[in-house]
């Protein structure tokens, strides 16, 4: 136990003076307590900053370790890939080498590359000009195809076909010299296009069915193929109109009155009948052809003849005959032979630019 400190003369003694040396002594041990919880603190602090420190070396290992690990990785994936750069470079050097023995392989085919250049060259030129020159008779051909075609059959169609073909035949050449052939063609074709051309069809039609109707004409003079009685009279009819009737059918029948022409005096039989109407369908099919011929001439004169044949030999009195009169009057007025376009210019030009061969001629 701590003694008490004796009192100085000074101090006072008794109880005052114990509790004065008691509360210092408390206030000492406050203190003392004081310190010790600080120093514990302290040592808390001091232990925590050492674990923090520790956790954080320990982590910085880890850290570093798997910075390590990856670098070591690395490492061994650039090892790899330098091994795979030799490989690949030990074969570029095996290539180029190759490519070098190759190179002067080629430097040795250069002339005979040249060569073949020349040679092909030489063929194409022979090809062009083998194609030119079947261009250029290909399309002679066609316009002599059009030029017999509108001089021998008048076929303006076919005709101007012909000369369009020809013309893109030419086209393809891109030859200037063919300029003056292709000017020439270009007029032709605008003659033809502009070239009205009478209806052949129709008039060949008109004169068919004209034939056909020849038929059933009368002719004057013909003998009946048929007898048709009067018609009875009805026992109705008066005696005296019935007696009437029955003499005058009596004497009709007896004696019969013809209205003939004055070329034809004497009744026709069937026979001549026949080779009348045979006559005029014969005129009417030469007029026919020449109409597909174009014959102007022969045309005219075939249907002149057939009208002339037709009053002279058929009763007029009949409509079907008037008919047909009127009919060949219009037929005759028509033109069948228009004047039709000389297209034999761009020919000649050829001619002139491509002269025929001697085989061909």
């Amino acid at each position: 136990m701590d003694q008490l400190p004796a009192s100085s003369p000074g101090e006072p003694s008794g109880p005052a003076a114990g509790d004065r040396r008691h509360a210092e002594r408390r206030i000492e041990d406050r203190s003392k307590i004081e310190r010790i919880s600080v120093r514990g603190l302290l040592a808390v602090l001091l232990a925590v900053i050492a674990l923090l420190f520790s956790a954080f070396a320990l982590w910085q290992q880890a850290v570093l370790r798997s910075g390590l690990a990856q670098v070591r990785a690395e490492q061994s994936t650039q090892t790899e890939l330098s091994a795979r750069l030799r490989d690949e470079l030990v074969k570029l050097n095996e290539h180029s080498q190759s490519n070098s023995r190759h190179i002067d392989e080629l430097g040795n085919l250069a002339p005979r590359i040249a060569e073949l250049r020349d040679a092909l060259e030489a063929m194409r030129e022979r090809a062009d000009f083998a194609e030119r020159s079947w261009v250029k008779a290909e399309a002679r051909h066609l316009i002599e195809i059009a030029n017999r075609r509108l001089s021998l059959e008048r076929d303006v169609p076919s005709a101007l076909i012909a000369l369009e073909i020809a013309d893109e035949r030419l086209q393809t050449l891109r030859d200037p010299a063919l300029n003056g052939v292709r000017r020439a063609l270009a007029q032709e074709i605008q003659s033809l296009k502009a070239t009205s051309l009478p209806d052949i069809a129709g008039i060949s039609a008109r004169l068919a069915s004209a034939e056909e109707l020849v038929a059933r004409l009368p002719l004057l003079g013909a003998i009946a193929a048929h007898y048709q009685p009067d018609e009875p009279v009805s026992a109705s009819t008066p005696g005296f109109a019935r007696a009437w009737y029955i003499l005058r059918n009596s004497f009709f029948g007896m004696v019969r009155v013809r209205r003939v022409s004055a070329d034809t005096l004497e009744l026709v039989s069937l026979e001549e009948q026949g080779v009348r109407r045979h006559h005029l369908q014969l005129l009417l099919f030469s007029a026919r052809l020449a109409a597909l011929r174009a014959d102007e001439a022969e045309y005219r004169a075939s249907l002149s003849g057939a009208r002339s044949w037709l009053e002279k030999m058929f009763d007029s009195r009949d409509p079907g005959v008037t008919s047909l009169q009127q009919e060949l009057r219009a037929l005759e007025q028509l033109s069948i032979a228009t004047p039709l376009p000389d297209v034999s210019q761009s020919l000649k030009l050829l001619d002139k630019v491509a002269p025929r061969s001697a085989g061909g001629a």
